[in-house]
């Protein structure tokens, strides 16, 4: 198992007390140990992705945590989570798969799919995102790799293309397609 740690420091509009001031561990969990970590995973979800620009109900928004729980049956599954104690701050997985490859027509390599990333959104900005996206990268050391998000989903998009991501294709209003290899 692999974990590295970031340091979230308090921001003002903190809702959560002194969530921020306890050091974040960045933790790969493996498939046998994601049920007792799907409720917390729900929450997060319902917590970010009700936000701008994704705006989605309240139980779509949590039902991430089904998506995650049916994705962890599939070849190549990796889920990093933030944690401090127990307490999940923010988590992102993915899964090889070529899916988004052959809808942005690219031919299928073995790619792995980047599908999820959400921080609470009390710590966006420490950091928390990128050490997660990096720890899941890690994991699978070969590419290519395949994401899709909101095309204005600004800061995650920046995060992206900080970590060298390109968008190769934008599909319908909701959709940009980016690459890594």
């Amino acid at each position: 198992m692999t974990t590295a740690s970031a340091r979230p420091r308090p921001s003002s509009a903190s809702s959560r007390g002194s969530a921020g001031q306890a050091d974040a561990e960045i933790r790969l969990i493996p498939s046998a140990d994601l049920a007792r970590h799907l409720p917390a995973i729900a929450d997060v979800g319902g917590r970010c992705f009700t936000r701008p620009p994704w705006r989605e109900p309240y139980p779509m928004a949590r039902s991430v945590a089904a998506r995650v729980l049916a994705d962890s049956e599939r070849p190549g599954f990796v889920l990093a989570l933030a944690l401090s104690g127990d307490e999940v701050y923010g988590f992102a997985y993915g899964l090889r798969c070529s899916a988004l490859a052959l809808s942005a027509s690219h031919p299928p390599r073995n790619d792995f799919t980047f599908k999820e990333l959400a921080v609470l959104p009390e710590l966006c900005g420490m950091k928390l995102g990128l050490a997660l996206h990096d720890t899941v990268l890690a994991a699978v050391p070969n590419g290519p790799y395949w994401l899709s998000t909101h095309p204005a989903a600004h800061a995650a998009i920046g995060l992206y293309r900080h970590r060298g991501w390109r968008a190769v294709a934008i599909q319908g209003p909701r959709r940009v397609i980016m690459h890594k290899r």
